[in-house]
């Protein structure tokens, strides 16, 4: 099992935040107390907005860097906030996120890559794509981050893929659509061999449902997989988040609800593990009937673990 790290634990008081305040914040994860065993609203005000949706939630490994998706008007867009000489930066929009739907990304676990799901062209000067392909950006030398590259065609399809997420030796899962799959959309892999994606298949049924499956994070690792499912029989709320461990044959557990620490009537979904292994993210729409991202530590994938 990959070894969480799991921080000291403080009292956490949430409260609202002017946007204009960001600057004072000092530190790594913008100064915030750590959260305890129970999920909070994420930075409340100033990344969890009172008149928007996000979802989506990546720091870089030093913590000085934070990335997420917003959705202010109607395309979904990449946000990043940096820390500068000693205070956070306004949240802007990155530079390449501009124009099409940039969302459900996740960070490769050295920081070097961020994927996401894009219905921007395949190839420059291509027409925009009627469904959502998997894409990824590398950091450049500059400390920015390269044009989105396409997957490609053996990930990509007319189907639909999206939610990827990578573990250390290169293996990408996500979710797609597809008629060999087992339910209405199921998550898939396809495994990295020698710099090269082979053919994605569909997880098994200890993961995937007749239901719709999506919004996979996998463990570093690859030890752990958390993802979001409709209406299962043990749902608490239509949609929730779910975990399942692979086992030391390489078969995965029955896939277990999260429950009540993470879960609520109102629907879970876009799960993400924070480089270090200290925080687990997700998305809600508990608090007001719009997305916010809510933290909380590690501690519940090692308490779920059979």
């Amino acid at each position: 099992m990959w070894a969480l790290v799991v921080s000291v634990v403080l009292l956490f008081v949430s409260f609202p935040i002017n946007r204009s305040e960001l600057s004072s914040f000092k530190g790594p994860y913008m100064g915030q107390v750590a959260p305890q065993s129970e999920a909070v609203v994420f930075l409340d005000g100033v990344v969890s907005t009172m008149d928007g949706d996000e979802m989506n939630a990546g720091f870089s490994l030093d913590g000085r860097e934070f990335y997420y998706c917003a959705r202010h008007n109607t395309d979904w867009s990449i946000y990043w906030t940096r820390e500068e000489n000693g205070s956070w930066t306004e949240p802007v929009r990155m530079p390449f996120s501009t124009g099409f739907t940039d969302r459900d990304f996740t960070m490769s676990p050295e920081g070097t890559r961020i994927y996401f799901g894009s219905d921007r062209p395949r190839a420059p000067g291509g027409d925009k794509l009627t469904s959502l392909d998997v894409f990824y950006t590398e950091r450049v030398a500059s400390g920015g981050w390269s044009e989105p590259v396409n997957a490609g065609p053996v990930v990509n399809t007319d189907h639909g893929e999206n939610y990827p997420s990578v573990a250390l030796n290169g293996n990408l899962y996500f979710f797609s659509c597809r008629e060999d799959g087992f339910g209405r959309c199921d998550i898939y892999l396809s495994r990295m061999t020698d710099g090269r994606y082979e053919p994605p298949a569909p997880l098994s049924v200890a993961v995937n449902s007749d239901k719709n499956d999506w919004d996979a994070y996998i463990a570093p690792d690859e030890s752990y997989i958390i993802f979001s499912s409709q209406e299962r029989p043990d749902t608490l709320g239509g949609q929730d988040l779910y975990i399942s461990y692979r086992m030391s044959d390489g078969r995965w557990t029955p896939a277990k609800n999260m429950g009540h620490r993470v879960n609520s009537e109102s629907g879970e979904i876009c799960p993400s593990v924070s480089l270090d292994g200290k925080y687990f993210f997700f998305t809600s729409r508990r608090r007001r009937g719009h997305a916010d991202i809510f933290w909380m530590t590690t501690d519940i994938i090692r308490d779920l673990e059979p």
